[in-house]
């Protein structure tokens, strides 16, 4: 029954959401303002609709209802209750549904808060997102029924939750992408509604800025959550493979970066209003180019989801509907937008303008490096690999040019800058280029030109902060506070960049064959493999090494516990590193293969400042915050000076 229930709700939202895609826009054009009094009713009964569907999955979940083909598929009697909550949005059809209610959710709070008072552009906004929310729920509906039933043959127990998956990494890293899919989403609508009306104003970019703030925040946290689960789960020590799902999501936030800060420029300088809104119209795009890339089975990789060409071939052409349909509205509507272009060739506007190019370029280089390989299948011309030395030999010097500028932005003024101003850059620009050239003789294994570039863009962005806050000291809290949000994110992207330049050219690693008693020196560390022993839980069995690990000093650390651990329930085998952390290194042991009766291939690594990687992320998610959240606030101060200056005005708004 409760499945029914779920299917019956998700039917009501595909419904409510149809209308609500046409009613706005009927109501706005015959200016018929009963007919656009419902707009809100809609959008109530859409959301409500579709998240009490979801409660219907997660009911089955939980309740353990194996007729349920996606839970049969995903769940089993033995699964922790937490996983059973996480497995809603761990495959195809629950994530898709997690994402349109996220949407939905979304939609509803911009309608309901009345923060704004453009009724025009607010109508426009919801009636493409219920177009998105109407599309996505027909392709669950025909492609990807989350409530299909196995009956009347059902089986008595499920096949269990990909052993891979359960980890806490999937409690945050999937939500958090399609958190930040749907703040892409947002902006795509926000952008169709300004291209509709055939103006970007900077009110509308006010109100838009906060929005691409969230989904840069959540993508943000989407992928570094991602890479931090990559790192601990699957056992090879890696941070970031370029792998092609991983490139999926990494590439719209690129461009998401790009356009927050296109944002800033057309709110506070009624600049660049057409490229916000073709960053807008182009980060939703990779979206949804990244779902068909991750869903359409094209790819094999260990974050794709196994599924039939009907879904990849439904994606693409919901692809081709939203994308096709926007850029042909941006090419019949982008002349109408007027922007003011008052600025110079050094000046703030340019450096950004310039960063964000950079960015962008990042983003198509590494969408080619992608797709490259399956277009050369695709066409029968045979295989072709495209692997790290191909990205890290385009996306690094690009990074590079994108961190200088970066620094350099905050200290340049806006439209014009003297030559003679840049004279302080100059200086710590030479001093960057000393630290990293000094960093790389000392290494003493010659000239390195990826650690250089690293150490040169952390030091000259560093450099760049502080010099910053010593012209901030006259300006006292209030100055220090209106840069705290940018200072914090940038911040963050130093120490991220510094964990992986370390990891990446410090690390030490040896592969050896161990056994009881036998042990090996790493970085001044000793591990001596100790015993076997073996380990019974609830979900798995595992072999457990346990190693024991001395400083250079032979003073006693700790015992790392690597495992390789069998689930009961279909035998899968997984290797479970061990990680003894701290804030300057991280000590990686994982177990392979049994060799002999006593002997393992065990890997140890030293991973130095490998948590700067993660810490950096976290920093940058609370600078967008912070940001974030002071412009909904500036949003809601400005809704109540225009509410108590017009009352009258106020009160027909409410009651549309």
């Amino acid at each position: 029954m409760i499945p029914e229930l779920g299917l019956i709700l998700l039917i009501i939202s595909t419904v409510s959401s149809l209308l609500l895609a046409v009613i706005p826009l009927v109501a706005l054009h015959t200016k018929n303002h009963y007919l656009f009094s419902y707009v809100k009713t809609l959008t109530g009964l859409m959301t409500f609709t579709i998240t009490a569907s979801i409660l219907c999955l997660l009911i089955s979940f939980i309740t353990d209802d194996f007729s349920v083909a996606y839970v049969a598929n995903h769940s089993n009697t033995q699964l922790a209750l937490l996983y059973k909550v996480a497995a809603v949005w761990g495959s195809h059809e629950g994530s898709m549904l997690f994402w349109v209610v996220a949407i939905a959710i979304w939609g509803c709070i911009i309608v309901f808060s009345s923060k704004y008072r453009d009724r025009l552009f607010i109508g426009r906004l919801i009636a493409i997102l219920a177009s998105v929310i109407a599309g996505f729920n027909l392709f669950m509906l025909f492609t990807s029924n989350p409530f299909a039933r196995l009956l009347p043959n059902f089986p008595i127990e499920g096949r269990d939750l990909n052993p891979i998956l359960q980890d806490i990494g999937l409690i945050f890293h999937p939500p958090l992408l399609f958190l930040g899919y749907v703040g892409l989403t947002v902006t795509f609508a926000a952008a169709i509604a300004a291209l509709l009306g055939g103006k970007l104003t900077r009110t509308h970019a006010g109100y838009l800025r906060p929005w691409a703030l969230l989904a840069w925040v959540f993508l943000t946290g989407g992928n570094a959550f991602g890479s931090w689960w990559a790192y601990n789960e699957l056992g090879w020590g890696g941070w970031w493979f370029w792998d092609p799902v991983e490139n999926a999501s990494f590439i719209p936030w690129l461009v998401a970066t790009a356009l927050l800060h296109s944002v800033v420029l057309s709110h506070r300088r009624d600049s660049f209003k057409v490229t916000t809104l073709l960053l807008c119209l182009l980060a939703f795009s990779l979206s949804l180019l990244g779902t068909f890339l991750v869903r359409s089975g094209i790819v094999q990789s260990v974050h794709a989801f196994a599924s039939d060409p009907t879904r990849g071939m439904s994606i693409l052409f919901l692809l081709g509907v939203f994308v096709c349909g926007a850029l042909t509205l941006f090419a019949l509507k982008a002349n109408q937008i007027k922007s003011e272009l008052n600025f110079t060739l050094v000046s703030r506007d340019s450096v950004i303008l310039l960063g964000n190019i950079v960015l962008v370029v990042a983003a198509i280089s590494v969408l080619l490096g992608t797709f490259y390989p399956l277009l050369f299948e695709l066409l029968d011309i045979g295989t072709l690999s495209v692997g790290a030395p191909y990205f890290n030999s385009i996306f690094i010097p690009l990074t590079f040019m994108a961190v200088l500028l970066m620094g350099a932005a905050p200290l340049i003024s806006w439209k014009r800058e003297k030559f003679s101003a840049l004279r302080p850059l100059i200086v710590l620009f030479i001093i960057a280029l000393a630290i990293a050239e000094t960093l790389s003789m000392l290494t003493g294994s010659g000239f390195n030109i990826w650690l250089f570039l690293g150490a040169t863009s952390a030091t000259w962005l560093i450099l760049c902060l502080g010099y910053l806050l010593f012209r901030l000291r006259h300006q006292g809290i209030e100055g220090l506070a209106r840069k705290s949000a940018m200072l914090i994110a940038h911040l963050g992207v130093a120490i991220s960049i510094i964990g992986a330049t370390s990891v990446s050219n410090f690390e030490q690693q040896e592969l050896l064959r161990m056994g009881p008693a036998q042990g090996k020196v790493v970085a001044g560390y000793t591990f001596v493999y100790e015993d076997t022993v073996n380990v019974d839980e609830k979900s798995y069995t595992a072999i457990q090494a346990n190693i024991r690990v001395t400083d250079a000093d032979d003073n006693f650390i700790g015992y790392i516990t690597p495992q390789r651990q069998t689930f009961k329930t279909n035998a899968m085998e997984v290797s479970k590193a061990g990680i003894m952390r701290n804030i300057f290194r991280d000590l990686y042991v994982s177990s392979g293969l049994q060799l002999s009766d006593t002997e393992y291939l065990i890997r140890i690594s030293y991973k130095p400042l490998a948590c700067w990687i993660w810490l950096g992320g976290l920093l940058m998610m609370l600078g967008g915050t912070i940001a974030a959240l002071t412009g909904l606030y500036r949003l809601r101060v400005q809704k109540a000076a225009y509410s108590n200056s017009n009352p009258i005005a106020t009160r027909i708004e409410g009651l549309a």
